[in-house]
Parts: C-alpha cells; sequence; structure tokens
C-alpha cells in the first residue's frame, strides 16, 4: 500500500511527532509512506519515509493574515505535489488547520481514491469560540466546508472522546468516526533518560526541587500566564519550582513579567527537540496542562498530556474534562476549576510535601500510560487505514 500522509505541521525531532510516529509503524506493517510537509527539505527519513516539503514559511509568532496566507501556500503547493504522485492507494490528512482536510477533499476527488481524515482540534468551533473568527459570513462558509470535509473522507479519527461527540452532534455517523488518542511514549523516555543533562545552570537550579513542568507552545490559547500567579502564590515555598519549555507569542510577556515581579521560582527554556525535552521533564516532579479558560479547549489531546504520562509524572490542570477524569479514576493527578488557583496551589504543595502521596500519583500515571501506548494506538489507526476496525473482544468509537 501506498500512502499519502499530509500534515502542514510534520516534525521528526521537535515537540509533536505524532505522524513520524505513526508513519513508522505504518512502515513496519508494509506501507509506503510519503510525507507532505510545510516545513523543512525534501528527503529521506532513515526509517523511510518520503518527507516531500512545500516550504511554507510559518510560525506561532505570525500575524493572522501572515498565518492565513501560509495555509493557502502549503494547501496549493500540497495538492499539486499529491496531484504529480503516482500510484497512491490512500490519503491520511491530519489537521489543523481546516484547509488541510480541503487538501484531502480535493485529491481524493482527483485521484479517486479513498481519504482518512485525522482531527486533531475541532475547527472552525475553537477559532470562532476564542473570537479569532467573527465574521458571520466567513463562519458559516468555513462550518460549511467542514462538513463537506467529514461527507467526503471515508473515515475520521478523532483525539478524545469529546471530539467524537461534538461530530456526532454534527450528524456524522458514529459508525464512520474512531477514537485514537496522542501517545505515551515509554521507550523513548527511557531512551531519554539516559542522557546526560547538558544544561549544568538548569540540573543546578532543579537540584532538591520539586520542579513542576509545562513543555509547548505559550499563546494566548494555553494561558500560560496562569502559572505566573501560581508561582506568585508560592514564591515563598522555597522548595517548589515552575520550568516552561518552549515558543509562543506570549512567551516574550512571560519573560518579562517574571522579571517585574522577580520571581525565582519560575524558569523559562527555549524549544528542545522531542528527546531533550523529555529528558528535562523526565527529571522534573510533575507535568502541568494550561489552557484559556473556554469549554470548547477541554476536549485538546495535547501531546504533553501523554508525554507526562510516560514520564511518570502526576499531572495537575487548571480545567475540567476527560484529562481530568482520566487523572482522577486513575488517581495520577487532578483538575480544578480555572478560578481556583487556590485548590491548584494547594495540590502542588500537598504533593511536594508528601513522599507517599507523590509516589501513589506517580505508579497510578505509569499505569494509565500503557491505556495509550504508542503502538497500540498506532495499530488502531492502521486499522481504520485497512478497514480493519471491528476486533473481537475490542470496541473501537
Amino acid at each position: 500500500m501506498k500512502l499519502l500522509y499530509i500534515h502542514q505541521h510534520y516534525e521528526e525531532t521537535q515537540g509533536a511527532t505524532r505522524s513520524y510516529e505513526l508513519s513508522k509503524r505504518f512502515l513496519e506493517n508494509g506501507a509506503e509512506v510519503v510525507m507532505v510537509s510545510g516545513q523543512g527539505d525534501s528527503h529521506v527519513t532513515k526509517e523511510g519515509i518520503i518527507v516531500k516539503s512545500t516550504h511554507t514559511a510559518y510560525n506561532q509568532k505570525m500575524s493572522k493574515l501572515r498565518r492565513i496566507l501560509a495555509f493557502i501556500h502549503f494547501s496549493l503547493k500540497s495538492i499539486l505535489i499529491g496531484i504529480r504522485e503516482k500510484n497512491i492507494d490512500k490519503i491520511y490528512v491530519t489537521s489543523t488547520p481546516l484547509t488541510v482536510g480541503l487538501v484531502g477533499l480535493i485529491l481524493s476527488k482527483w485521484k479517486r481514491k479513498p481519504f482518512i481524515f485525522e482531527v486533531r482540534d475541532v475547527w472552525p468551533d475553537v477559532p470562532i469560540a476564542l473570537g479569532f473568527i467573527r465574521n458571520r459570513v466567513v463562519i458559516r462558509l468555513l462550518k460549511w466546508l467542514e462538513i463537506q470535509i467529514y461527507k467526503s473522507a471515508t473515515h475520521i479519527v478523532v483525539l478524545s472522546e469529546g471530539m467524537r461527540q461534538n461530530l456526532l452532534q454534527k450528524n456524522i455517523p458514529v459508525s464512520k468516526v474512531t477514537i485514537a488518542e496522542n501517545f505515551a511514549n515509554q521507550r523513548l523516555v527511557k531512551e531519554s533518560k539516559e542522557m546526560p543533562l547538558k544544561d549544568v545552570l538548569l540540573a543546578n537550579w532543579m537540584k532538591g526541587k520539586f520542579v513542576v513542568v509545562h513543555p509547548g507552545t505559550m499563546g494566548l490559547v494555553n494561558g500560560v500566564h496562569y502559572v505566573i500567579a501560581c508561582a506568585e502564590k508560592l514564591r515563598h515555598n522555597d522548595s517548589i519550582h515552575f520550568l516552561l519549555i518552549g515558543e509562543g507569542s506570549e512567551k516574550q510577556k512571560m519573560q518579562a513579567e517574571i522579571k517585574k515581579r522577580q520571581l525565582t521560582n519560575i524558569r523559562i527554556l527555549d524549544a528542545k527537540p522531542k528527546k531533550e525535552t523529555l529528558q528535562i521533564a523526565s527529571r522534573c516532579q510533575m507535568g502541568t496542562m494550561l489552557i484559556k479558560n473556554e469549554r470548547i479547549l477541554w476536549d485538546n489531546s495535547a501531546n504533553k498530556f501523554f508525554d507526562f504520562l510516560a514520564c511518570g509524572l502526576p499531572v495537575v490542570l487548571n480545567y475540567q474534562g476527560w484529562q481530568k477524569r482520566a487523572l482522577e479514576e486513575s488517581g495520577a493527578g487532578k483538575g480544578f476549576a480555572h478560578a481556583d488557583v487556590d485548590a491548584y496551589c494547594s495540590y502542588v504543595q500537598h504533593l511536594a510535601a508528601n513522599q507517599q502521596s507523590w509516589e501513589q500519583a506517580h505508579q497510578a500515571s505509569k499505569q494509565l500510560a500503557e491505556n495509550y501506548d504508542v503502538d497500540k494506538i498506532a495499530n488502531r489507526v492502521w486499522r481504520v487505514i485497512t478497514n480493519r476496525r471491528n476486533v473481537p473482544g475490542e470496541t473501537l468509537y
């Protein structure tokens, strides 16, 4: 089988590596994978993934207009690459943005081949709810386009139960939607932990401290300013530190605010390759997920949540939803109402002061990680691609 895999933000070593890990396992199952990426150069990975780049400039600091132009650039060039690619059997398209789904729809019609649409964030619902899109005509157009993409897709893969419910409410048949969450790659964590920590100053800053880590984007949607309020509240508890790793539109503002408040218990690092991020995270004591106070964001399935589980870290959230339920049912962490900074900080202090409670949450986190094992999730997606979704003894949604 020759699979055309379209992912604008495909990465092999930085942050989100879902498509890379899935592709490796598709290759192990005998597939040929041609990855259309927006960034980097065209090349063949050591595993045999053929990467073809559209050379689309994109980063989180771009203006709204420049991002829209980047989406259009990628869409047009990826359609051309797809048209030129011979002997394609199936097309696998992963969002965001929604325009990537349009690429899959067009190529599916042109090539007369089925395409599977993977929904990582439910667009346009998220940008509409956050106020990024307000024009009524544009909203109607995007909602119409969303439904056309769903109807044209052979199957739809979503990353959480909340996303599945969102699609079902839009009258997408239940048989057409499968949940395949992000994954906890424990083998990658093990490899990362074997690497020595390069940053001596960071190692000294972390030594003997209870470090709460937040790797990932620092944008408006991520609501990372919340952690400054927590650091301020806990500034007199010298045993607790907060560490952020990544880039984003809010990073400079946060650095200025930390300096203004003279907080020494919080530090921000630049984005790191995946292994180096895991290397640092695995030496921390707790992971945190923070988002802006919007209900639509509760359904997210961010990589860092699963990375925390792979590292065996207890997790604390400032929101509700399926992740809160998973953590609290397993004992691997807790979620709090966005406004309840006091409860959030009290939980962090409790685990920092109580070794037995931390150890219980640590073991629960490692056990929960097994539910999201990379091979298990990849196999579920592969069965979607090969039309073998119904397996005796397992229920797939």
